[in-house]
């Protein structure tokens, strides 16, 4: 970490922010009005990262604490995270570099997440003592609190000891930006006893039953969902699966009900009666509520966010990069590594895997710096 970083993580002077300007489905125009809506909203410098000339086509004029850094090329969402290697001055990779140099507390991208894994690793290395970087996925649960998941992507296959280092990491992160005391720890499983899932899982439940305070075991889908567990770890395939899943039997379950009210004036007058509360539910499982998420595991401050970001889900996603530098998660997530067993980690010399072309990460753990 740099000292101007470290500054910034202990709470003095301004945060500043690195913005992928082209990363998303709607980029840069919704990047660049969610970053007009942070910039004056909270206490932060934003560094919108892109092509200069699109860029300043959504600004309506000059701002104080907003400023640009020309990057030629984007990375495009189905590209590789190979990507990250040929293409030097991407927004991605001249983000991450302000990050590594010390001009920016934060680096955030709403773009291509493999790309933005592989591009930080090859920047910024990970934390000593990390096996696996991964990917977390924050969500409110049934108790009306947030809970994190991960890896939701980055591992589609783990050992034991990986995903207890997503605990240890995941605890830090919880602890420090959600403020949850002692957060519980939960197994993502099949079952709910032990002997449950397969040799990793139950190999991992044992690990976790000795390294972790307060792990609650197994949880099921559904339990969390309720909100079981304040950390829920997982290999990435099933995170993966189990996020893509929740996302969309929400959206299914708006969309099914707006078809129902649309049909019937009657639906329609019941549905105005009760509005506030239709509004509080949409709310609730409303991701840009959420905005971004780190990249656990990363030697710097590095966040991601959904593709599809609105405006409201830009300035959530640049006020979470805020709070990973102001609560020190970084410097957690080094310190609580560094208190556990060590990793073997010896496959991270095997050659990287073929490329994946689908947005995914898998295994882009396995890309070192060079």
């Amino acid at each position: 970490m740099t000292q101007r970083s470290a500054t910034r993580g202990s709470g003095r002077g301004s945060i500043t922010v690195a913005l992928d300007a082209m990363g998303g489905d709607n980029a840069p125009a919704n990047i660049v009005r969610g970053a007009l809506s942070a910039a004056r909203d909270l206490d932060v410098d934003i560094i919108l990262v892109g092509r200069g000339r699109e860029i300043r086509s959504h600004l309506p004029a000059a701002q104080r604490n907003l400023r640009i850094r020309e990057a030629s090329e984007a990375i495009t969402m189905d590209a590789p995270p190979t990507a990250v290697r040929r293409m030097r001055d991407s927004s991605i990779m001249v983000g991450l570099e302000l990050l590594k140099d010390g001009e920016a507390d934060a680096f955030l991208s709403f773009g291509n997440t493999g790309a933005v894994m592989a591009g930080a690793l090859f920047t910024l290395g990970r934390v000593p003592g990390v096996a696996r970087p991964a990917l977390g996925a924050l969500f409110r649960n049934g108790r009306g609190a947030t809970s994190l998941l991960l890896d939701v992507g980055a591992n589609v296959e783990a050992r034991p000891q990986h995903l207890a280092q997503f605990a240890t990491m995941g605890r830090a992160y919880v602890e420090r930006v959600l403020r949850h005391r002692n957060p519980s720890v939960g197994l993502l499983n099949v079952g709910e006893e032990e002997v449950k899932g397969t040799s990793l899982h139950q190999e991992t439940y044992r690990v976790l039953e000795r390294q972790e305070t307060n792990f609650v075991g197994n949880i099921e889908g559904n339990q969390m969902v309720a909100g079981a567990a304040d950390v829920i770890v997982s290999d990435g395939f099933t995170g993966n699966v189990a996020v893509k899943l929740t996302e969309g039997v929400a959206e299914q379950l708006f969309g099914e009900l707006k078809r129902s009210i649309d049909a019937s004036l009657i639906h329609m007058a019941g549905a105005w009666l009760m509005r506030g509360a239709f509004q509080g539910l949409r709310a609730h499982w409303d991701y840009a509520k959420v905005g971004s998420a780190p990249l656990f595991g990363i030697d710097g401050a590095v966040l991601v966010g959904h593709g599809r970001a609105n405006t409201e889900a830009v300035a959530s996603g640049i006020r979470s990069a805020r709070s990973v530098v102001e609560a020190g998660v970084v410097d957690a997530i080094r310190d609580a590594v560094a208190g556990t067993a060590p990793v073997d980690d010896d496959d991270l010399d095997d050659p990287p895997p073929p490329p994946q072309r689908d947005g995914q990460v898998s295994d882009t753990w396995r890309y070192e710096r060079r």
